[in-house]
C-alpha cells in the first residue's frame, strides 16, 4: 500500500513499542453470486468516511474443519465504520455464501450515537447480536458480562497469524482472544488552513512541532467570531467520552489507568480538562450545546468552526469530495472552499506530547442461541469479513494501513491523495502513540466503562449546558471511582 511510508512502516512500532507484529496470508477467496441476508434498518449518515477501490485478487480466510451443512443464522449489528460499510457488509455476505450457501446473515445497522447504548441492552437481555464492532476499551464489558466469545476455540492458529500480534493484543484480556482488529487508529484535531493563518497560527509549525494549549486558545479565541466558533468538539451522547480521551491527551491522560493501575480520572489532570473546557465554553469559543459525531465535520465544512475534532487523516479526502459536490449539488449546505489540516492536540504545561490511538474490531458474542456449531460458523464468518479485500476496503476508506497480512496485500495498488504535510503531521502523531498499561483486568475495563458511561458522559453534557462546574463534575467522578475502586485504587495529584 502506498501511504507514502507514513503508516505501513511506522504504525506498529510506534503504537506498542513492547508488542511484536506478525502475519501471514490464507487461501483464495470466492467469487459472488447470490445472497440469502437482510439488513433490518439503515445507518445514519456518518458523512465522515468513503470507501475505495482494491484490487481484485487477495489472500483469505481457509477453513479450520469441514463446516457443517446445516442452516445457520447469523446477526452481525455495526454502525457506520465507514460511509459504505453496510451495503459493503452485504455484498461480502454475498460472497461468502457463494461457499457457504447453508449461512443466511442479518445485518442490524446503527448509528455511532446509539450503538454502544443497543449494544449494552442486548448483551444483558441475552439477545447479543453475533457479530458486532467495538473499541478495545469495550472488551472488558462483555468479558464481565459473561457473553464473550475466546475466539481461539474456533479459529485456527494458521488464520490468526494472518493478523498483526501487536493489534491482536489490544482486543486481548488475560491471554485470551476476544475479537479481530480492523484497524488501529489515530484521532485528533482538524482544521481550516487559512482560518488558523489568519488567527495568527504557524500551521506548518503545529503540524511538525506540536503547539501548547496557551498557544491553542491564543488561536481558537482570535478564530471566534459571531458565526464562526474557534473550536467544536463531537460530544453528543456517548461521543463525549471521544472528548475525554482525545483532548485528555492535552493534560496527560492517555489511559483510563496510570502505569501502576490506577484510575486517572480522579487526578488533578482529570480536574485541569475539565476547567478547560469550562473556560473554553463560558468563553464562548466552542458551543456550549452537545454536537452530534456526523455534524462537526459539517461545521468545518461549511465555516461554523475553525478547527474540529475527533478528526483524523481521512478527512482530507472528505473534504475534497464534498468541495467537488458543489459542482453537482452534492456538497453540504453552505459548503465554502477550504484547505484541509490534520492538527496534533495541544499539550498544558508539565505534560508530554502524546496522541490518542485506538484500535477498533468486531467480537463474536454469546445469546440465547448460541451452540459450539454457531460459534465456530460466527467466527468464520467474523475471519472473513476482518481479512482480505473486506480489511483493505475499510482501512483504505480510512486512510489506515491494514493489520493483517492479507489486507496489506490487497491495499498494494492503493495510493492515498494526501498532502505532504498531512502526510508529516499523521506519521508525528503515529510515533507520540501512547500504548496502554498492561495488567488491566476484565472488571477494571468494565468499571472504568462503567462510570465513563453512566458518570462521566451524562456530566460531561452538564458542564457543557453550563448547569454544572468543573468542580461539581470532578466531583462526582471521584465518588463513582472510589465507589467501584476503592480510594486507595484511584489517582490523586497530577500523574506524570
Amino acid at each position: 500500500m502506498k501511504l507514502k511510508k507514513v503508516i505501513a512502516s511506522t504504525l506498529a512500532a510506534a503504537m506498542v513499542l513492547s508488542l511484536i507484529g506478525c502475519g501471514s496470508s490464507g487461501s483464495e477467496a470466492p467469487s459472488t453470486e447470490q445472497s440469502n441476508h437482510t439488513t433490518e434498518e439503515a445507518p445514519e449518515p456518518a458523512g465522515e468516511d468513503t470507501a475505495n477501490e482494491t484490487n481484485e485478487t487477495e489472500e483469505a480466510p481457509e477453513e479450520t474443519e469441514a463446516a457443517s451443512e446445516a442452516p445457520d443464522t447469523i446477526t452481525v449489528m455495526v454502525p457506520p465504520v465507514t460511509g459504505t460499510y453496510v451495503d459493503d457488509m452485504n455484498e461480502w455476505i454475498k460472497e461468502y455464501q457463494k461457499d457457504h450457501p447453508n449461512i443466511t446473515v442479518n445485518v442490524i445497522a446503527t448509528s455511532w450515537d446509539e450503538h454502544t447504548s443497543k449494544l449494552t441492552t442486548m448483551a444483558l437481555a441475552n439477545e447479543a447480536p453475533d457479530i458486532t464492532e467495538v473499541s478495545y476499551g469495550a472488551v472488558g464489558t462483555f468479558v464481565e458480562m459473561g457473553v464473550a466469545v475466546n475466539i481461539k476455540d474456533y479459529l485456527s492458529e494458521e488464520r490468526l497469524a494472518d493478523y498483526d500480534q501487536n493489534a491482536l493484543d489490544y482486543m486481548t484480556l488475560e491471554d485470551t482472544l476476544y475479537g479481530l482488529p480492523l484497524y488501529i487508529t489515530i484521532q485528533a484535531l482538524g482544521g481550516n488552513k487559512e482560518m488558523l493563518e489568519n488567527a495568527g497560527a504557524d500551521v506548518e509549525k503545529i503540524q511538525t512541532q506540536g503547539w501548547t494549549y496557551d498557544e491553542f486558545l491564543k488561536v481558537i479565541e482570535a478564530g471566534t467570531t459571531e458565526d464562526c466558533y474557534g473550536f467544536v468538539f463531537a460530544n453528543s451522547g456517548a461521543t463525549a467520552a471521544d472528548f475525554v480521551r482525545i483532548f485528555g491527551v492535552s493534560a496527560g491522560i492517555t489511559a483510563d489507568f496510570t502505569p501502576d493501575l490506577e484510575y486517572i480520572y480522579t487526578s488533578d489532570n482529570m480536574l485541569t480538562l475539565l476547567e478547560t473546557v469550562e473556560d473554553m465554553v463560558s468563553s464562548g469559543y466552542m458551543p456550549n450545546y452537545a454536537v452530534e459525531a456526523g455534524q462537526r465535520l459539517v461545521m468545518l465544512e461549511t465555516g461554523e468552526t475553525m478547527i474540529t475534532g475527533k478528526a483524523m487523516p481521512l478527512f482530507e479526502n472528505n473534504v475534497k469530495t464534498n468541495i467537488a459536490g458543489l459542482e453537482d449539488g452534492s456538497a453540504a449546505e453552505g459548503t465554502i472552499e477550504m484547505e484541509y489540516v490534520f492538527l496534533p492536540v495541544p499539550t498544558m504545561e508539565n505534560v508530554s506530547e502524546s496522541t490518542y490511538g485506538v484500535v477498533d474490531g468486531l467480537i463474536a458474542l454469546k445469546n440465547a442461541n448460541s451452540t459450539e456449531e454457531h460459534l465456530k460458523n460466527v467466527c468464520e464468518f467474523m475471519d472473513f469479513i476482518s481479512s482480505g479485500e473486506r480489511a483493505a476496503m475499510v482501512d483504505n476508506a480510512v486512510y489506515l494501513s491494514a493489520v493483517c497480512e492479507s489486507g496489506r496485500k490487497a491495499q498494494e495498488a492503493f495510493e492515498l491523495d494526501q498532502s505532504e504535510l498531512n502526510a508529516a503531521a499523521t506519521e508525528r502523531a503515529i510515533g507520540k502513540v501512547v500504548a496502554p498499561p498492561s495488567g488491566i483486568t476484565p472488571e477494571m475495563s468494565a468499571n472504568a466503562k462503567l462510570i465513563m458511561d453512566e458518570t462521566i458522559v451524562p456530566k460531561f453534557q452538564a458542564l457543557l449546558a453550563g448547569e454544572a462546574t468543573a468542580q461539581a463534575v470532578y466531583d462526582e467522578i471521584c465518588k463513582a471511582a472510589h465507589d467501584l475502586f476503592g480510594e486507595e485504587n484511584c489517582a490523586s495529584g497530577w500523574v506524570q
